[in-house]
C-alpha cells in the first residue's frame, strides 16, 4: 500500500497550490492525483478508507516520494480529529506548513470563497458569523494540535513572504526536507502563478451573466464559431441590463474596512508573538 511521505498541511491562501505545482516538476516527487484529498480532515472522505486514499498514489514510481496538499488539515476546530488521524496512520510523516500575514490570509480566504458563491455579505459580516475565516490564521493554535502527537522536527515551517522573494531557495529547503535532490532548480522552467483571483472572478462573473444565452440550444450550438469580439460585445450589452447589474454587484467584493483591519491586527498580535518565539523569527511585519 502506497502512502504519502510528506504533507503540505496549509495554510489556506498562503501559496500551497503554487508549492504543489512546483513540486510536480521534480522527477523524484509524486503529488496525489487529487490536489486536496482532505482525507484526514473531512469525516465523509475519511470514511472512504485507507485503500481509497492509497489509490491516489498508485501512479507513483518506486523511486519517487509521495506527497499531498490539503489545507483543511489546519482548520481546527472545524476539523478536530485531523492531527490524531494523521498520527495514527502516518506516525513518521513529514509536514510542511507555510504561513502569511494572518489578516491578509483571512481576507484572501473570504475573496476565494466569494469567487465561487458570490459576495452576499461583507467580510465584516462573515467574520462575525463564523470562525472559518479567522481560526486558520491562528497558526500557533493549529501547530499545537500537531505537537500533541509529533515532535517539532517533523515540520518544515515556511513564510509566504520568503517564498515570494526567493522561491528557488525555499524550494531547495523543501526538497532537502523531504529527502529528494535539492540541486534541481524547480523555477528554471519559469515562475508559477496559481489561483489568479481576478481572472477566476471575471470568468465566473461572465459565466453567470451569459448563462441564459447558453441555455438556448441554437445559441449554445453556434457558440464555438462566433468571433470573440462578438461575444465580448454581447457580454458588455448584457451587463447593462438589470440582471447583469445584479450579477456584477454579487461578484464585486467590498474591501476590508480600515477599522476591521486594525481590530484584527490587535486580535492576532499576541498569537503572532507566540509564533515568533516558537519559530525564532521576527514577525513584526505582520503587525501592520
Amino acid at each position: 500500500m502506497r502512502l504519502p511521505n510528506f504533507l503540505i498541511i496549509g495554510a489556506a491562501k498562503s501559496g500551497t497550490t503554487t508549492l504543489n505545482k512546483y513540486l510536480l516538476r521534480h522527477p523524484q516527487v509524486y503529488m496525489s492525483s487529487i490536489k486536496e484529498p482532505q482525507f484526514f480532515a473531512v469525516d465523509e472522505i475519511y470514511a472512504k478508507g485507507l485503500d481509497w486514499y492509497s489509490s491516489l498514489f498508485n501512479e507513483a514510481k518506486p523511486d519517487q516520494v509521495c506527497g499531498e496538499a490539503s489545507t483543511d488539515y489546519t482548520k481546527f476546530p472545524l476539523y478536530p480529529e485531523t492531527a490524531s488521524r494523521i498520527a495514527k496512520t502516518l506516525p513518521d510523516i513529514k509536514m510542511i506548513y507555510i504561513m502569511r500575514n494572518p489578516v491578509d490570509r483571512a481576507y484572501a480566504y473570504y475573496m476565494h470563497r466569494g469567487r465561487k458563491l458570490g459576495y452576499k455579505e461583507t467580510f465584516e459580516e462573515r467574520i462575525n458569523e463564523t470562525g472559518i475565516y479567522i481560526n486558520p490564521s491562528y497558526y500557533m493554535m493549529q501547530i499545537e494540535q500537531y505537537l500533541q502527537f509529533f515532535p517539532k522536527e517533523s515540520f518544515l515551517f515556511l513564510l509566504m513572504d520568503d517564498f515570494l522573494k526567493e522561491p528557488a531557495k525555499v524550494l531547495r529547503q523543501i526538497c532537502h526536507f523531504i529527502g529528494v535532490n535539492d540541486d534541481i532548480d524547480l523555477t528554471q522552467e519559469g515562475s508559477i502563478v496559481a489561483n489568479s483571483g481576478k481572472q477566476n472572478l471575471e470568468f465566473r462573473k461572465r459565466k453567470k451573466i451569459t448563462a441564459p444565452l447558453r441555455q438556448v440550444p441554437i445559441l449554445s450550438n453556434v457558440a464555438d464559431v462566433v468571433p470573440q469580439t462578438t461575444k465580448d460585445s454581447v457580454y458588455n450589452l448584457l451587463q447593462q441590463f438589470s440582471y447583469g447589474k445584479e450579477i456584477q454587484q454579487l461578484y464585486t467584493p467590498q474591501p476590508m474596512l480600515p477599522e476591521t483591519r486594525q481590530m484584527l491586527l490587535e486580535k492576532f498580535k499576541e498569537p503572532n508573538q507566540k509564533l515568533a518565539e516558537f519559530l525564532n523569527r521576527d514577525l513584526s511585519c505582520w503587525d501592520k
